[in-house]
């Protein structure tokens, strides 16, 4: 910024002394000579700055100012005699002439969007909107904030994570065509519940300058109590356990309180829906944009390994039957009751490597908070031994969000709407067939921040997933803090989803609902922080985290 205004300070004093030079051979050759009107005004520096970045500079110097003083100053030379006599008696030289006029400088406050070509590949790609366009910050910068955040699975979270930006330069063709040009994620993350979610993730829209994207991603995850509420079609059934035969719960509160309770032989089904699970997880991936940026195919691997181990037998914590906090043993899971049937595969954990391939199609202006488009994609993975995995299977995702802003004049309100649908083959580990494999982001099942806001994480999992998210994002206003731009939301929606068994069974029957409202901060366009509530008929949630769940 200090170069940039010595600039703004060094062509405004070379325009002022051009101009006074003007002057001076004006007045000299008046008498004898006119000036024509063609030769005046040449004499300005190419690309004109505004007030803004020369701070009046410019104006000054197309408008002088008699009073102060500068001897080079066109006015003070340009003072005659009332009489038309030179002052010190000398000669007339006639009637006094015009100074020269400049017409007024009209530079433009920022070059539009419109007005930079898109770099080569991507003529069809969606500009940024003129006003994001306008807000949006240059070269690199850091935003991030610590974590503290509440989910009925993880309970109290603490952390922190940081994001750095870099966004090129606005003069940069690919400035008003990309989110940014580098983005690095870093996340720490700790539980009382006993979670840990720590990640490294790296994203660049058009790495080294080219057509390519390339994204990255190191993550821990680790639960104490992973919830499991068993696969398929039978999880959407009431909240129950053998610990109350015949009993089904309404409400989650009272379904955990029951579990709690010290059975007659001393067990107790605390721990009945959860696991203790480990995963480390690496993703690596790489697009290529074609169709002027629109299209583009994905290709990639993930390599993952499930630590995982069953409550069944250990100590954990009860009430008796006066509610005073107990210890007591843990009675059979339902992860334990599963695997021992052969209900579900992938009870011993193990490697988890896949092969993605992806195609997307994108219309939308700014990804990380768009006001129009649509972003369809078609994902698959693919589990085999040729990499390592001891699973073999296959899941595919069709995936369609679309957004619009119906009166974009008066008030910036976005329609985001998400909707889409997952089958996965039988032989898909338990552990595994949570996972909605998005090519930006991986999610976990129906349940939680991205999928259901109300249920509990993976309260639905099985081999077909269908899920619809509806959102109506209001951004009310924008606020500048120390050279930060703050947009404000109020964000109200509707989720609906269901799990199936297999395709056939597909009907619109028995869906789950939820709905909520939200507050989310757009921290300069591309850190969007949320604060969501959602409702549903078994719990409520409460869910701060970053970014719109889609």
């Amino acid at each position: 910024m200090a170069t940039a205004l010595s600039r703004s300070i060094a062509r405004a004093a070379l325009l002022r002394g051009r101009l006074a030079l003007v002057a001076l051979v004006a007045l000299a050759v008046a008498s004898a000579v006119a000036v024509p009107r063609s030769a005046r005004g040449d004499e300005r520096d190419a690309g004109p700055l505004t007030e803004a970045e020369d701070g009046g500079a410019l104006r000054d110097a197309a408008q002088p100012d008699a009073a102060d003083g500068d001897d080079g100053d066109a006015s003070s030379v340009a003072r005659l005699a009332p009489d038309g006599a030179a002052p010190d008696g000398a000669a007339p030289i006639g009637p006094a002439p015009s100074p020269p006029q400049l017409p007024p400088p009209t530079p433009p406050a920022i070059v539009p969007p419109l007005a930079v070509p898109p770099p080569p590949g991507l003529g069809d790609k969606q500009r940024l909107r003129e006003d994001d366009y306008a807000r949006k910050k240059e070269g690199g910068y850091f935003t991030g904030l610590p974590l503290a955040n509440y989910d009925p699975t993880t309970l109290f979270g603490f952390g922190g994570r940081l994001y750095y930006y870099f966004d090129g330069e606005r003069t940069d063709p690919r400035f008003a065509y990309t989110p940014y040009l580098h983005r690095l994620i870093a996340q720490v993350f700790f539980s009382t519940a006993g979670a840990q979610d720590h990640l490294l993730d790296y994203d660049a829209p058009l790495f080294a300058s080219s057509l390519y994207r390339v994204r990255a991603t190191l993550e821990l995850e680790a639960a104490n109590a992973w919830p499991y509420y068993g696969t398929g079609t039978s999880s959407l059934a009431p909240l129950s356990f053998p610990g109350a035969p015949g009993v089904s719960f309404a409400r989650a509160s009272d379904y955990e309180t029951a579990k709690s309770r010290v059975q007659p032989d001393g067990t107790a089904y605390t721990r009945y829906n959860q696991f203790i699970l480990r995963r480390p997880t690496l993703q690596l991936g790489v697009e290529r944009l074609f169709l002027g940026g629109r299209l583009r195919p994905f290709l990639g691997i993930g390599l993952a390994y499930a630590d995982l181990h069953d409550y069944t037998g250990r100590d954990i914590d009860a009430t008796d039957s006066g509610g005073n906090a107990v210890r007591a043993k843990e009675a059979t899971t339902l992860l334990a009751a599963d695997c021992a049937a052969h209900r579900i595969n992938g009870c011993n954990g193990g490697f988890d490597n896949v092969l993605r391939i992806a195609l997307s199609y994108d219309t939308r202006d700014l990804e990380p908070d768009p006001n129009s488009g649509i972003y369809a994609e078609l994902s698959t993975e693919i589990a085999t031994k040729a990499l390592g995995s001891q699973y073999d299977y296959l899941r595919t995702l069709l995936s369609i969000r679309g957004f619009y802003s119906p009166i974009p004049k008066l008030a910036d309100l976005v329609i985001a709407v998400r909707g889409l649908y997952e089958v996965q083959s039988a032989s898909t580990p338990f552990f595994s067939q949570q996972i909605l494999p998005f090519i930006d982001d991986n999610h976990a099942g129906l349940g939680g921040l991205r999928t259901l806001r109300g249920y509990t994480q993976n309260r639905f999992v099985g081999p077909v997933i269908v899920l619809t998210n509806y959102e109506l994002r209001w951004t009310f206003t924008h606020v500048r803090v120390v050279h930060q731009d703050f947009g404000l939301m109020l964000v109200p929606f509707l989720d609906i989803g269901r799990i199936f068994d297999r395709v056939a069974q597909t009907t619109f029957a028995g869906w789950k609902r939820t709905e909520g409202g939200g507050f989310r901060i757009a921290w300069n366009q591309a850190t969007v922080i949320a604060a969501d509530l959602g409702f549903s008929d078994e719990d409520i949630g409460l869910y701060i985290n970053f970014n719109h769940i889609f």
